[in-house]
C-alpha cells in the first residue's frame, strides 16, 4: 500500500540521516586534534577530549540546520487559521498536503526538520552510551523527545506545536559555543559574555514565551488538533509531555537567571577576574565565576546538547 511504502521511505531516511550524525561526530573528533594549535586547552581536562569537543559542535551543526528549516515556516504559521496549523499531511511519505497545496512547502519543511531533529535524538543516544557523555535524566529526556517526535512525524500533524517544539533548538549553538570556550582563556571572556547573554535572551523567548503559547494553544485546541485515525493514548500523551515540557522550563529558569545574572553582572562590572602580570590570565582561570557556575550546574529540557554536557565525564 502506499502508506506502507511511505513508512518504508520515512525509516529509510531516518536511518540515513542517524548514520550522518553518527559518522559526523567522529569525523569532527578525529579533526580535533588538529585543531590543538589554533584553540588554547581548556582548564577543564574533559573538555579537551575529542569525543566532548565533537559532541558539543555536532549540537551546534544540527541546531543551525534544524532552525534553518523551521524558523521560517514557524512565522507564517504562526499567522496561519487553525485548520492550517492543527492540520495534517496527505502523503506520509513528504507531509505534502492536497487539499492545501499553498502550504505544501512549510509543511515539508517543518516535517523534515522533525525527522533530522528524531535522527539526531536517536544517535545522541548511541553515541552517549558508547562514551559515557550522558547521565540517566539525559537518556529520558531523549527517550520522551523521540517518542513525540516519532508520534507527531508518523502521522504528519500538529505542524505548529511541531515548530515551536523544533525552534526551543535556536538557543543551543550560543550555550555550546559558551560551554566549549568558558575555559579557555581570558582571550574568549568577550564572547563568552554576549553567547551567555544570547542563549538566555532565545531561552525566554523560544522556551518560556512560545513553547508556553504553544502548549496552552495546544491545550485549548485539543478536541480538534489531532486528525482521525491518531490512537487516544498517542494524542494524551503528546497533550501531557507539551505541557509538563512548558512547565518545566519555568521550573529550571529561576536558577538559569541566577547564575547567569551574576556572571553577566560580573564581566560587566570587571569583577571577573583580574589579570595577572605575570602570566596575563585571569585569577580564576580566565572566565567569570557566575558564569561557569552556571554552565557547571545548567540542566536545560528541550535542548539535546543543552543538557548536561558540562557535567558529563568522558570516558
Amino acid at each position: 500500500s502506499d502508506d506502507e511504502s511511505a513508512r518504508w521511505e520515512i525509516i529509510g531516511a531516518f536511518a540515513r540521516w542517524t548514520s550522518f550524525w553518527v559518522v559526523l561526530f567522529y569525523v569532527l573528533g578525529f579533526t580535533m586534534p588538529c585543531l590543538a594549535g589554533w584553540i588554547p586547552q581548556s582548564s577543564k581536562a574533559y573538555e579537551n577530549n575529542r569525543h566532548w569537543v565533537a559532541r558539543d559542535v555536532l549540537g551546534i551543526v544540527h541546531a543551525i540546520i534544524v532552525c534553518g528549516l523551521i524558523l521560517p515556516p514557524l512565522v507564517i504559521m504562526l499567522n496561519a487559521p487553525d485548520h492550517i496549523r492543527f492540520g495534517a499531511g496527505d502523503f506520509l511519505g513528504t507531509c505534502a498536503s492536497a487539499t492545501y497545496p499553498d502550504y505544501n512547502l512549510i509543511g515539508q519543511a517543518i516535517a523534515l526538520g522533525g525527522l533530522v531533529f528524531s535522527a539526531f535524538i536517536f544517535a545522541d543516544v548511541v553515541i552517549s552510551m558508547l562514551h559515557g557523555l550522558a547521565t540517566l535524566d539525559y537518556y529520558v529526556h531523549h527517550a520522551v523527545f523521540l517518542a513525540a517526535g516519532v508520534i507527531i512525524r508518523g502521522h504528519c500533524m500538529l505542524p505548529l506545536n511541531a515548530a515551536i517544539l523544533l525552534s526551543m533548538e535556536a538557543s543551543t549553538p550560543f550555550l555550546n559555543f559558551m560551554l566549549f570556550f568558558r575555559n579557555r582563556g581570558p582571550r574568549y571572556t568577550f564572547a563568552v559574555r554576549v553567547t551567555g547573554i544570547l542563549f538566555v535572551v532565545l531561552f525566554v523567548a523560544f522556551r518560556l514565551a512560545l513553547n508556553t503559547y504553544g502548549a496552552i494553544l495546544l491545550w485549548r485546541s485539543r478536541d480538534f488538533a489531532y486528525p482521525d485515525g491518531v490512537p487516544r493514548w498517542q494524542s494524551m500523551f503528546l497533550l501531557g509531555a507539551v505541557q509538563v515540557g512548558s512547565a518545566l522550563q519555568f521550573y529550571w529558569f529561576p536558577a538559569i537567571a541566577r547564575t547567569f545574572g551574576k556572571g553577566i553582572l560580573e564581566l560587566f562590572s570587571g569583577s571577573a577576574g583580574k589579570i595577572s602580570s605575570k602570566n596575563g590570565s585571569t585569577a580564576n582561570g580566565g572566565r567569570p565565576a557566575g558564569m561557569e557556575k552556571a554552565a557547571d550546574s545548567l540542566k536545560v529540557n528541550g535542548s539535546r546538547s543543552e543538557e548536561g554536557l558540562s557535567k558529563a565525564k568522558v570516558s
